[in-house]
């Protein structure tokens, strides 16, 4: 009987191991895409002041990720 639970918690112990390397990995992951964002929108305004500098405003519409993972930002922080 004991050598099953000790089984149980181990195999919870790994489960729960897991979940833990999986919620690592997505934040990770989160982390990178707002971190291509930020990027993203850095050259994106540079490219408009350097086009503003030369006199010609250039119109760039966003890509709709780049919007998305704005709004999942937002809301994170909110």
């Amino acid at each position: 009987l004991s050598l099953f639970k000790q089984d149980e918690e181990a195999e919870a112990k790994a489960e729960e191991e897991k979940r833990r390397l999986e919620e690592e990995e997505k934040k990770k992951q989160e982390e990178e895409k707002q971190k291509m964002l930020a990027e993203n929108v850095t050259s994106d305004n540079m490219m408009v002041n350097t086009s503003e500098d030369k006199g010609k405003a250039v119109a760039s519409e966003h890509d709709p990720l780049v919007l998305l993972l704005q709004e999942q930002l937002a809301t994170q922080k909110a």
